[in-house]
């Protein structure tokens, strides 16, 4: 339950740290308060991806077998990975019409090829489903997945000094940020799959039910991270030399993933207290995807649709709460209508799929 919980918050905190990156004027961007949102707003990224991995893992070794086939489950779940992935790079399409396509520019097609926090969180859940089937069990499954997660962290720093312009501007835009891509393969994936270990580890135990244990479990394993980040800062200059510390040192990932572990045992805490959570916080965990597609249009613009700052004018820190309140709101509510259309009424859902395809699809003809 408190994962759910967690996820829901992380949604959150999503959806207030675009709307005040968005919405609030330029005189109230600085001081300690600001600063310290920033920080806040980092961790924010951080939870929400490795959230995403501790979900799936936790999901699929509930029904461990019906994801070792092609089967309904595994149908689902590729679907709804590979539409976010495709919407994702539809929301950046170069041009206005796909018959426009051969006027495009260069710079046009490296903003298309832009990778985001979605389409990291589809590809990279569509890589864990496989792995899945290659790995067979829960255990293998966890130990590719940390190493997979302490090779891509500790490749970073190579990755982002490491010219890949040869390569194709598509596959450049997953290894680092040279071409504007805000969250590349390295480190960010880095979350996801310390989420798929978590997750593991957390439903084999037993430990997503229990959360007194999961409690000691996170102050434990969040200390541990952050005392090898500390480690880890006196051997980089040695193996890496000079490198932006924040964006791609390992000791920058191993002091965010502990401050998000220690976020979870809080989490964990609150989480006593509460017999049950409400099902629109539930929806909002469960459609955090679909939140983020839709918020992200909604504040930044899209092919669709102009950005709500050409609507209103920037405001002030009330006037961007009151915004945020009214966000959140509306997420919520896209979220417990949608989630609930799903559960209820499948064949309405799939109309509304293929309706909304249509729609994003037909103005680009």
């Amino acid at each position: 339950m408190f994962i759910d919980l967690a996820r829901a918050i992380a949604v959150v905190m999503m959806v207030q740290g675009h709307t005040i990156d968005v919405l609030l004027e330029a005189p109230y961007r600085q001081g300690a308060f600001y600063d310290w949102w920033l920080f806040v707003r980092g961790l924010t990224s951080c939870m929400f991806l490795t959230l995403s991995g501790v979900a799936f893992s936790v999901t699929t070794c509930r029904n461990w077998a019906a994801h070792l086939r092609w089967s309904p489950r595994v149908f689902k779940r590729a679907r709804r990975f590979l539409f976010f992935l495709a919407l994702a790079y539809l929301v950046r399409f170069p041009m206005g019409k796909f018959s426009h396509l051969k006027w495009a520019s260069e710079e046009r097609w490296q903003s298309f090829f832009v990778v985001d926090i979605l389409q990291l969180v589809a590809l990279t859940l569509l890589g864990l489903q496989l792995l899945v089937v290659l790995a067979r069990t829960p255990k293998r499954f966890a130990l590719v997945s940390g190493g997979l997660a302490a090779a891509v962290v500790v490749l970073t720093p190579w990755t982002w000094h490491t010219d890949w312009s040869e390569l194709p501007g598509w596959l450049t835009a997953y290894l680092n940020s040279q071409t504007g891509s805000l969250f590349p393969v390295f480190p960010w994936a880095g979350y996801i799959l310390v989420g798929a270990f978590i997750g593991v580890v957390l439903q084999r135990r037993a430990i997503a039910t229990d959360p007194e244990r999961f409690i000691r479990v996170a102050f434990y394993l969040g200390t541990a991270s952050a005392v090898a980040g500390l480690v880890f800062t006196g051997l980089s200059p040695r193996l890496y030399g000079d490198i932006d510390f924040w964006r791609t040192s390992p000791s920058a990932f191993l002091y965010r993933l502990g401050g998000v572990v220690v976020n979870l045992g809080v989490v964990a805490a609150i989480g006593r207290y509460l017999t049950r959570i409400p099902r629109a916080v539930q929806a909002l965990a469960e459609e955090s995807l679909t939140v983020y597609i839709v918020h992200v249009c909604i504040l930044y613009g899209s092919l669709w649709n102009r950005s709500l700052l050409r609507y209103v004018s920037s405001q002030d820190p009330i006037g961007t709460l009151a915004w945020i309140v009214v966000l959140v709101a509306a997420m919520t509510a896209l979220a417990w209508t949608w989630n609930a259309c799903k559960r209820l009424t499948p064949r309405l859902a799939l109309v509304v799929r293929l309706g909304t395809v249509s729609a994003l699809v037909f103005p680009l003809i």
